[in-house]
Protein backbone atom coordinates (compact mmCIF):
# COMPACT_ATOMS: atom_id res chain seq x y z
CA UNK A 1 0.00 0.00 0.00
CA UNK A 2 0.89 3.52 -0.87
CA UNK A 3 2.06 5.99 2.08
CA UNK A 4 0.13 9.40 1.83
CA UNK A 5 3.43 11.19 0.77
CA UNK A 6 3.66 9.06 -2.60
CA UNK A 7 -0.10 8.94 -3.35
CA UNK A 8 -0.43 12.49 -3.30
CA UNK A 9 2.59 13.11 -6.42
CA UNK A 10 1.37 9.94 -8.10
CA UNK A 11 -2.29 11.37 -8.37
CA UNK A 12 -1.31 14.46 -9.66
CA UNK A 13 0.72 12.81 -12.32
CA UNK A 14 -2.07 10.71 -13.37
CA UNK A 15 -4.36 13.52 -13.64
CA UNK A 16 -1.53 15.65 -15.66
CA UNK A 17 -1.35 12.55 -17.99
CA UNK A 18 -5.19 12.37 -18.40
CA UNK A 19 -5.26 16.10 -19.25
CA UNK A 20 -2.32 15.57 -21.61
CA UNK A 21 -4.37 12.94 -23.62
CA UNK A 22 -7.46 14.79 -23.29
CA UNK A 23 -5.68 17.80 -24.93
CA UNK A 24 -4.65 16.18 -27.89
CA UNK A 25 -6.98 15.72 -31.04
CA UNK A 26 -7.26 12.79 -33.36
CA UNK A 27 -5.49 13.37 -36.47
CA UNK A 28 -8.12 14.97 -38.72
CA UNK A 29 -9.37 12.87 -41.69
CA UNK A 30 -8.21 13.73 -45.55
CA UNK A 31 -11.07 15.80 -46.95
CA UNK A 32 -12.72 13.26 -49.51
CA UNK A 33 -11.67 16.06 -52.58
CA UNK A 34 -8.20 15.26 -51.48
CA UNK A 35 -8.53 11.53 -52.27
CA UNK A 36 -9.29 12.80 -56.09
CA UNK A 37 -7.29 12.58 -58.77
CA UNK A 38 -7.08 15.78 -61.54
CA UNK A 39 -7.27 14.73 -65.06
CA UNK A 40 -3.92 13.32 -66.09
CA UNK A 41 -2.01 16.44 -68.03
CA UNK A 42 -4.99 18.80 -67.48
CA UNK A 43 -4.71 21.88 -70.08
CA UNK A 44 -6.91 24.80 -69.71
CA UNK A 45 -6.37 25.52 -72.69
CA UNK A 46 -8.50 22.46 -74.56
CA UNK A 47 -10.96 23.07 -71.95
CA UNK A 48 -11.46 26.58 -72.59
CA UNK A 49 -15.07 27.15 -73.95
CA UNK A 50 -18.96 26.34 -73.21
CA UNK A 51 -20.36 23.24 -70.68
CA UNK A 52 -23.91 23.13 -70.46
CA UNK A 53 -24.92 21.05 -67.15
CA UNK A 54 -26.32 17.97 -67.50
CA UNK A 55 -26.43 16.79 -63.17
CA UNK A 56 -24.84 16.90 -60.30
CA UNK A 57 -24.74 14.63 -57.28
CA UNK A 58 -24.80 15.76 -53.63
CA UNK A 59 -25.90 14.75 -50.39
CA UNK A 60 -27.23 18.56 -50.01
CA UNK A 61 -30.31 18.25 -48.03
CA UNK A 62 -31.54 21.79 -49.98
CA UNK A 63 -30.23 20.36 -53.52
CA UNK A 64 -32.45 17.16 -53.04
CA UNK A 65 -35.49 19.05 -52.22
CA UNK A 66 -35.45 21.60 -54.45
CA UNK A 67 -33.79 19.63 -57.42
CA UNK A 68 -37.48 19.88 -59.09
CA UNK A 69 -37.04 23.59 -59.70
CA UNK A 70 -33.37 23.46 -61.05
CA UNK A 71 -32.56 25.86 -64.35
CA UNK A 72 -30.70 25.03 -67.82
CA UNK A 73 -27.26 26.53 -66.44
CA UNK A 74 -24.57 26.98 -69.03
CA UNK A 75 -20.75 27.87 -68.21
CA UNK A 76 -18.03 29.21 -69.74
CA UNK A 77 -14.82 28.67 -69.61
CA UNK A 78 -11.91 30.84 -70.40
CA UNK A 79 -8.06 30.74 -69.57
CA UNK A 80 -6.10 33.42 -67.63
CA UNK A 81 -2.81 31.86 -67.49
CA UNK A 82 -2.73 28.77 -64.99
CA UNK A 83 -6.55 30.16 -63.48
CA UNK A 84 -9.68 30.02 -64.79
CA UNK A 85 -12.05 32.79 -65.43
CA UNK A 86 -15.84 31.15 -64.88
CA UNK A 87 -18.99 32.60 -65.79
CA UNK A 88 -22.08 31.12 -65.32
CA UNK A 89 -25.46 32.15 -67.12
CA UNK A 90 -28.58 30.10 -65.38
CA UNK A 91 -32.15 32.03 -64.61
CA UNK A 92 -33.08 33.37 -61.76
CA UNK A 93 -36.70 34.03 -60.46
CA UNK A 94 -37.37 34.24 -64.37
CA UNK A 95 -34.28 36.45 -65.48
CA UNK A 96 -31.06 35.18 -66.57
CA UNK A 97 -27.89 36.23 -64.38
CA UNK A 98 -24.62 35.57 -64.92
CA UNK A 99 -22.32 34.98 -62.06
CA UNK A 100 -18.48 35.53 -62.68
CA UNK A 101 -15.82 33.67 -60.74
CA UNK A 102 -12.61 33.07 -60.82
CA UNK A 103 -10.89 29.25 -59.93
CA UNK A 104 -7.42 29.96 -58.41
CA UNK A 105 -4.84 28.30 -59.92
CA UNK A 106 -2.95 25.80 -57.62
CA UNK A 107 0.37 24.37 -57.97
CA UNK A 108 -1.57 20.60 -59.65
CA UNK A 109 -2.75 21.11 -62.93
CA UNK A 110 -6.78 20.68 -62.68
CA UNK A 111 -7.25 21.23 -58.86
CA UNK A 112 -8.45 25.05 -58.13
CA UNK A 113 -9.55 27.18 -55.18
CA UNK A 114 -12.85 29.16 -55.58
CA UNK A 115 -12.46 32.16 -52.89
CA UNK A 116 -16.59 32.47 -52.67
CA UNK A 117 -18.28 34.11 -50.33
CA UNK A 118 -19.64 33.25 -47.19
CA UNK A 119 -18.94 31.76 -43.81
CA UNK A 120 -18.40 27.72 -45.26
CA UNK A 121 -15.35 28.92 -46.26
CA UNK A 122 -13.39 28.47 -50.12
CA UNK A 123 -14.42 25.73 -52.49
CA UNK A 124 -11.99 23.41 -53.92
CA UNK A 125 -12.47 22.35 -57.30
CA UNK A 126 -10.99 19.38 -59.35
CA UNK A 127 -11.53 18.40 -63.18
CA UNK A 128 -11.88 14.95 -62.37
CA UNK A 129 -12.17 13.50 -66.02
CA UNK A 130 -12.64 15.12 -69.28
CA UNK A 131 -12.29 14.34 -73.11
CA UNK A 132 -12.33 18.36 -73.88
CA UNK A 133 -14.84 17.58 -76.70
CA UNK A 134 -17.63 16.01 -75.38
CA UNK A 135 -18.07 15.51 -71.42
CA UNK A 136 -16.29 17.10 -68.22
CA UNK A 137 -16.60 15.51 -64.52
CA UNK A 138 -15.64 18.21 -62.11
CA UNK A 139 -15.81 17.92 -58.03
CA UNK A 140 -16.86 20.37 -55.70
CA UNK A 141 -16.20 20.69 -51.86
CA UNK A 142 -17.43 23.28 -49.27
CA UNK A 143 -16.94 22.58 -45.64
CA UNK A 144 -16.21 18.75 -46.23
CA UNK A 145 -18.99 18.02 -48.60
CA UNK A 146 -18.52 17.03 -52.21
CA UNK A 147 -20.63 17.66 -55.17
CA UNK A 148 -20.00 15.61 -58.40
CA UNK A 149 -20.92 17.56 -61.61
CA UNK A 150 -21.22 16.49 -65.11
CA UNK A 151 -20.97 18.91 -68.11
CA UNK A 152 -21.55 18.52 -71.74
CA UNK A 153 -20.22 20.57 -74.77
CA UNK A 154 -23.55 19.60 -76.91
CA UNK A 155 -26.82 17.76 -75.71
CA UNK A 156 -28.49 15.00 -75.45
CA UNK A 157 -25.52 13.51 -73.79
CA UNK A 158 -23.30 10.86 -75.01
CA UNK A 159 -24.43 7.38 -72.72
CA UNK A 160 -20.86 7.03 -72.32
CA UNK A 161 -20.54 9.96 -70.33
CA UNK A 162 -23.27 9.50 -68.52
CA UNK A 163 -21.32 5.63 -67.42
CA UNK A 164 -18.62 7.83 -66.66
CA UNK A 165 -20.44 10.09 -64.44
CA UNK A 166 -22.65 7.67 -62.58
CA UNK A 167 -19.52 5.41 -61.69
CA UNK A 168 -17.67 8.59 -60.44
CA UNK A 169 -21.04 9.59 -57.98
CA UNK A 170 -20.56 5.16 -56.82
CA UNK A 171 -16.47 6.18 -56.10
CA UNK A 172 -17.47 8.92 -54.09
CA UNK A 173 -19.97 6.99 -51.80
CA UNK A 174 -23.20 9.34 -53.23
CA UNK A 175 -26.34 6.85 -53.67
CA UNK A 176 -27.56 7.25 -57.21
CA UNK A 177 -30.41 8.64 -56.19
CA UNK A 178 -28.65 12.18 -54.91
CA UNK A 179 -28.23 12.64 -58.81
CA UNK A 180 -30.31 15.65 -59.60
CA UNK A 181 -30.64 15.91 -63.43
CA UNK A 182 -31.32 19.48 -65.11
CA UNK A 183 -33.72 21.01 -67.71
CA UNK A 184 -32.01 20.33 -71.24
CA UNK A 185 -33.56 23.43 -72.79
CA UNK A 186 -34.22 27.30 -71.56
CA UNK A 187 -30.62 28.22 -71.72
CA UNK A 188 -29.86 31.98 -71.67
CA UNK A 189 -27.95 33.51 -74.18
CA UNK A 190 -27.50 36.94 -72.95
CA UNK A 191 -27.42 38.70 -70.02
CA UNK A 192 -28.10 42.79 -69.26
CA UNK A 193 -25.64 44.77 -67.29
CA UNK A 194 -27.93 45.02 -64.04
CA UNK A 195 -28.25 40.98 -64.10
CA UNK A 196 -24.58 40.66 -63.28
CA UNK A 197 -22.95 39.07 -60.02
CA UNK A 198 -19.34 38.98 -59.85
CA UNK A 199 -18.61 36.80 -56.98
CA UNK A 200 -15.25 37.74 -55.81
Amino acid sequence: MLSPRTAVPLTLLLVAVSLGQRARKPPASPSPISKIQPKANFDTAQFAGTWLLVAVASSCRFLQEQGHRAEATAVHMAPQGPAMAVSTLRKLDGACWRVQQLYRHTQVPGRFLLQARGARGPVDVVVGDTDYRTFAVLYMERARRLLVKLYARSLPVDEAALTAFEQRVQDAALPEEHIVFFPTYGFCETVDQFHVLDSE
